[in-house]
Order: structure tokens, then C-alpha cells, then sequence
């Protein structure tokens, strides 16, 4: 036992640490990184996309079928693997950003495990922290977006490849498989996550002794796993897989050519802290633990050439490259003494609660005025056409299947047209419009039809204007 004294605290805190498991530490941060963001689920709009998975996650519990009559944008895997919480809790927008809290848990849960197998625990300890701390992985764990889940899901089919990678025999192999049906349902809930593949890839690379058979069967196993997964998932889309090409794959490729997007300074700033100190990481990790620089550098390799490629490209894209860099973190961890990693894990500790003040000034302010005025004027049955679909929402009313999605990258692309819009809009269950943005303004000869269909309009202020049905049907 080590004394207690001023002086001898700072020598002895490290020692100290050593008593405690690593694994406790774990989950410790874990249940930290649920009390900071629990109160972030019910505040203001985090991104525009946030309404419009809202919308479509309440078009899909109202029995409205995804891509053949709800538009989608996504891959099918991230929207069904929310609805069963909206459809339990109640379809709010706290239990839908709920589901993806528990989905980035799981990451953070396997960003320890992976850095645990690769290198020591509290390798794996010092990685989970700096992400839990990390400013966008926080923002996108609170954000009803695809890219937190998906990357959550891809390190967790690495996480399971690096358990197969130790176990022989059927044992391995049965869980390589499960590695590939994970990381296929990553993939088809945000595409992106095709880095981890790899990642992945390397893990499953066998041991010296009968490297080349194991290897290949692993392999093998994992490409089934992932061939049934995507089976499975795209089964109920059997008769529409058009659509969900062109909506999930088609779209985007359209949407290059479009002069939008870019990455803001402020993003860039925040992440440059984890950029270097996972720079510093792999650096030690290069000598001390080579398959961990090489498994966190292969989904490097591929997240930064996406990056590099991607068009349009929003700073929440910039996630992919996070799990590498933690991961190359952790290896610091490994220096003789633990004082930079007790040091940087003190520090990360202070950052999730920097993080989560952040993350709260980023939510926009409830649209008050929107919200009463669709409460008021229209029953909870009606549909509402707008460019606000998050306040659409908070009002409890749902916007068309068809026109969840309207973003100016949908219009500008070509995806969504005057004719389309105007059509859905004349139905007669749609009883208000609202135009709370520039969006559906902008979108040529609209506000025009709507005046003439929807004569009767309400100026609710800071450029916010809602176009009502007179009574009656159509």
C-alpha cells in the first residue's frame, strides 16, 4: 500500500489506478457519456435532416411503406432500426434520438473492446474516453442522423472480428460471420461505413499457423454473413429495389454536381485536437502494437479517400475518420508510465462535459409561433406540406410520404420538381402548407400554386408564412 501525503499523491495516483479494473473504468464512462446527453434529447433541432427522419419515421408507423411511398435518402437499415423505439415510446423526437443514443453506445462499448484486444484495457479505456469527449461523435450521438449508428455499428463488427480472430475452429468462423452481417447492416444504414470493411478484413487475417486457410475461410464466412444480412434486409423491398437505388444510391450521385456543402471551420477546429493526438498514437502504436496501427489504418486509408471524394460533403461526414483516430489514441496508453494517458483521459473527461455545452448551443430555438399556429388550424389527422418538417412535428402532425424530404439538395438535383409537389400537395388530406424556410420558395412556380389552392394565409413572422384550405374537402 502506498502512504497518502501531499507530495507523494501525484506519484501515487497512478499506482493507484492500476488497482482498479479498466473494465469498470469503461463503464463508467459509459454511464457518463448517457447522463450528459440524456438532457440534450429533448431540446431544439440539432440538423435540418433531423425533421425529416422524424417525418419518416411517423409516415412508416402510420403503415406507409419506405421508398415506394416514404421518400428516403438513406439506406433502409436506419430508419428500421429506429422505428420499433418510435413506435414504443410514443414516436417523439426524444425517443427516436434516444435510439441513437444506445446505437453509439454500443460504439463506444466496442471502441474499449477493440482497443482491448488490439493492445491492453486501458488502451482500449483511453480510446472509448476521447471519443465519448470527442465534439462530433457527441453532436451526432444526440442528432437523429444515420452517421453516429452506422459508425457504431461498423466498430462493432470489428469488435466482433477481432473475437473470431481469437477463437479456432467453427467458433471463429460462426462469429466472423456475425462480423459480416453487422458490418452489412452498418453499411446499409449509412454507406460511408464501407471503411470499416478493411478494418475488418484485417482483423479476420488469421495467425501465423495455417494463416492462409484461416484467413480465407474467415473471410468467406464474413461475406456470407454479410450476403444474407443484406438479403434479409432488403427482402421487404423486393418489388421497389428501383427505387431504392435511386433514392439511397442514385440521388447522391446526381447531387455531386451540385455547388453545396462544405466543411466549417469551427468543425475542423474542435476535431483537431483528436487529429493530433491520434497522430502522436500511432506513432507508438506503429512499435508497441502493429495490428492495432494497422487495423485503425486500414479504415483510415478508405475514410479518408471517401472523404477526399465525397460531393456534397457536410461536416457531419467528417465521423468516419473519428474510430481510427481514437483508436491510435489509446496507444498511448502503452508508454512506460501512464502519466499522458491519465493526463489526456483527465482531459477528455472535462471535454464530454465542453462537448455536451456545445452540442446544447447548437439546437436551434422551438418555432413557437409555427408549432401553435399548425396546432390551431389544423386536426391531428390532416397532413402538412412544408419545408420545416421538424416543426411540423413538435405540432404532431405528419407531412406526406412523398415530400418528407425537402431539402434543397433533393429539388436542386432533380429528385423533387414543381409537377411532384404541387401533385401531392392537392390532396385532399393535406390541409396546410407551410413555408417556413427558402426551401419550397425557391422551388419554381410553387408558392405561386399555393397561393391560388390554399388562399387563406397567416404571416407568422420572421418570414414564416402558413397557407390554409378554405373549409371543406379539396
Amino acid at each position: 500500500m502506498i502512504p497518502w501525503s501531499p507530495v507523494s499523491f501525484p506519484r501515487a495516483l497512478p499506482a493507484r489506478l492500476t488497482e482498479i479494473r479498466p473494465g469498470l473504468l469503461a463503464l463508467a464512462v459509459v454511464a457518463l457519456a448517457v447522463a450528459l446527453r440524456l438532457p440534450l434529447l429533448s431540446g431544439g433541432q440539432m440538423d435540418y435532416d433531423e425533421g425529416v427522419y422524424w417525418q419518416s419515421l411517423r409516415n412508416m408507423a402510420a403503415g406507409h411503406p419506405l421508398f415506394s411511398a416514404v421518400y428516403s435518402s438513406q439506406p433502409p437499415a436506419f430508419l428500421e432500426l429506429l422505428l420499433p423505439a418510435h413506435i414504443l415510446l410514443g414516436g417523439s423526437i426524444e425517443a427516436d434520438r434516444m435510439g441513437v443514443v444506445v446505437l453509439t453506445l454500443i460504439g463506444l462499448v466496442a471502441v474499449y473492446r477493440i482497443g482491448s484486444t488490439l493492445a491492453t484495457p486501458w488502451a482500449g479505456l483511453l480510446a472509448a474516453t476521447l471519443m465519448a469527449a470527442d465534439p462530433l461523435v457527441f453532436r451526432q450521438s444526440v442528432t437523429l442522423q444515420a452517421d453516429g449508428p452506422a459508425v457504431s455499428l461498423g466498430l462493432a463488427g470489428l469488435a466482433i472480428a477481432l473475437e473470431a480472430r481469437r477463437r479456432p475452429g467453427r467458433g471463429g468462423w460462426l462469429l466472423a460471420a456475425v462480423a459480416g452481417a453487422v458490418l452489412a447492416v452498418a453499411v446499409l444504414t449509412k454507406i460511408l461505413v464501407v471503411a470499416a470493411a478493411p478494418a475488418v478484413a484485417v482483423a479476420l487475417a488469421g495467425q501465423p499457423r495455417d494463416a492462409w486457410r484461416r484467413t480465407l475461410v474467415s473471410w468467406g464466412m464474413a461475406a456470407l454473413g454479410g450476403v444474407v444480412a443484406i438479403l434479409l434486409l432488403l427482402l421487404p423491398f423486393i418489388g421497389s429495389l428501383g427505387l431504392v437505388w435511386q433514392q439511397a444510391v442514385g440521388f447522391h450521385l446526381q447531387a455531386r454536381a451540385l455547388e453545396v456543402g462544405g466543411l466549417d471551420p469551427e468543425t475542423l477546429l474542435h476535431e483537431l485536437p483528436l487529429a493530433v493526438v491520434g497522430l502522436a498514437g500511432l506513432a507508438i502504436a506503429i512499435r508497441r502494437a502493429p495490428l492495432l496501427a494497422a487495423t485503425a489504418g486500414a479504415w483510415m486509408v478508405i475514410a479518408a479517400i471517401f472523404v477526399a471524394v465525397q460531393r456534397p460533403l457536410w461536416p457531419h461526414h467528417l465521423l468516419i475518420l473519428v474510430p481510427p483516430l481514437a483508436l491510435w489514441s489509446g496507444a498511448l496508453a502503452l508508454l512506460p508510465t501512464p502519466r499522458p494517458a491519465l493526463v489526456i483521459g483527465t482531459v477528455a473527461i472535462a471535454g464530454c462535459l465542453v462537448a455536451a455545452t456545445y452540442t446544447r448551443s447548437l439546437q436551434s430555438p422551438t418555432p413557437l409561433a409555427a408549432v401553435a399556429a399548425l396546432r390551431a388550424s389544423t386536426a391531428p389527422g390532416d397532413l402538412v406540406v412544408t419545408d420545416d418538417p421538424f416543426a411540423a412535428g413538435l405540432a404532431d402532425r405528419s407531412t406526406p410520404p412523398e415530400l418528407v424530404d425537402t431539402t434543397r439538395v433533393r429539388m436542386n438535383s432533380g429528385e423533387l420538381t414543381p409537377a411532384q409537389a404541387e401533385e401531392v400537395t392537392s390532396r385532399p388530406r393535406v390541409r396546410a402548407v407551410l413555408l417556413a424556410t427558402d426551401r419550397l420558395a425557391n422551388l419554381p412556380g410553387f408558392q405561386v400554386w399555393v397561393t391560388q389552392h390554399f388562399p387563406t394565409a397567416r404571416d407568422l413572422g420572421e418570414g414564416q408564412l402558413l397557407y390554409l384550405r378554405l373549409s371543406g374537402p379539396g
